[in-house]
């Protein structure tokens, strides 16, 4: 059973990738010294993240702000200021390590669908995870209907934004490239994180002897 410390945040379903809006939220973060009142502050005086609404700009910036928070300085920068194609695989890790919920879904289920050569998911493939998943998190018993078609809707969004399938209604499942540099990085982070980028256990075990 899944105790409190270890419950799925279900909070993802705020937005999906949001490259644009995090990108924003982590340069402002780095420009303010790492101070997250100042970072706010910024952040809604300057409109960093596009948005109309006051309450759209309080619930966006919560998000990023999960999702900034988890990674280390390396990653930080990295992301501030690397490729997009660099912050769009740095993204994902941000996502998965705010979010158990899309790691266990993608290292867990995508990453089979993958190694089986079933070359796509489907909603189905989230329903039988989210069904699996109830009997040892108990708090997902507690979700409306209406909420699991809405984070099932959001992770197909962030899968197909992160480039992990070609889109969300066909599903078809692409292996992104990591150089040897991000690579590392995430090793030396945690080699756990490369199953989030559909590597195999051999390879994950491979890399971990190499650079850890």
């Amino acid at each position: 059973m899944a105790t409190e410390s270890n419950a799925y945040n279900m909070s993802f379903t705020a937005g999906a990738a949001m490259l644009n809006e995090m990108h924003a939220v982590a340069e402002a973060f780095l420009e303010c010294g790492g101070d997250w009142k100042l970072t706010k502050e910024k952040t809604f005086k300057e409109n960093l993240m596009e948005k109309e609404k006051m309450s759209s700009n309080q619930r966006y910036f919560a998000l990023m702000k999960q999702r900034i928070e988890v990674l280390n300085t390396t990653e930080l920068d990295m992301f501030v200021n690397g490729t997009v194609a660099v912050r769009r695989l740095i993204v994902l890790l941000a996502i998965c390590k705010a979010h158990s919920f899309i790691s266990d879904f993608i290292s867990e289920n995508v990453r089979d669908c993958f190694y089986n050569q079933y070359e796509k998911i489907t909603p189905a493939n989230f329903n039988e995870f989210y069904n699996e998943k109830k009997y040892v998190h108990p708090e997902l018993e507690k979700v409306t209907e209406l909420t699991v078609g809405k984070m099932r809707q959001v992770i197909f969004r962030i899968l197909e934004q992160t480039e992990l399938i070609e889109d969300a209604e066909s599903g078809i499942l692409h292996r992104p490239y990591l150089s040897e540099t991000l690579e590392r990085l995430v090793v030396q982070d945690d080699p756990k994180w490369l199953a989030i980028y559909l590597y195999s256990n051999n390879e994950i075990n491979n890399l971990r002897d190499l650079y850890v």
